[in-house]
């Protein structure tokens, strides 16, 4: 994905992490307290379950692993849960695919976090991050990367550096995977 490490932003806004559909409906601020770089997004807590979202996309039948790093932002703790929705071609949300909850967050430490899961069929999907509403507190995230061996994006991945990756006339060694091959 693109934008993984939260340091482009666009009008208050990190890059690529904006839905079109209902699956993002948390608040976001920008903030200086990193896993790496120079920004983190910070995810506003409430007394719902509030989403970080990334834009929609289509990721190929395959076995895809989420990363990334969370840590609290206030005292309150944290608690977070990564997942996807599938999304209709009119933006419309199906139902949440969620992993294993990372609980008790604080603010001394960041935490890694991942979670595995497979596509049974090509899917147009929105990758998500769950702020639990309990404890509801305000949460930070930096350095989401997706990865595979498998699968691959379709349509809707990256924005940025549409030059970057492999040159022609590249050619991999057998059994190491390419640029098409492991999206980070």
């Amino acid at each position: 994905v693109s934008n993984g490490d939260f340091e482009t932003w666009v009008d208050g806004l990190p890059n690529n992490w904006k839905s079109a559909s209902t699956a993002g409906n948390a608040t976001l601020s920008q903030s200086t307290d990193v896993h790496s770089g120079n920004y983190s997004v910070c995810v506003a807590g409430a007394s719902s379950n509030k989403r970080l979202a990334y834009k929609e996309m289509t990721l190929k039948a395959g076995t895809y692993t989420m990363k990334f790093y969370a840590k609290a932002a206030t005292e309150t703790g944290a608690s977070v849960r990564p997942g996807y929705t599938p999304v209709d071609a009119d933006n419309k949300a199906g139902s949440y695919v969620y992993g294993d909850y990372t609980n008790d967050i604080t603010t001394s430490e960041w935490v890694e976090v991942t979670h595995e899961f497979t596509l049974e069929a090509d899917t147009r999907l929105s990758l998500v991050i769950m702020n639990a509403k309990n404890p509801g507190g305000n949460v930070l995230i930096d350095d989401f990367t997706l990865e595979t061996t498998d699968g691959g994006i379709l349509d809707g991945g990256s924005t940025e550096n549409p030059d970057q990756g492999e040159e022609p006339g590249d050619t991999p060694e057998p059994g190491v995977p390419t640029t098409s091959d492991l999206w980070t």
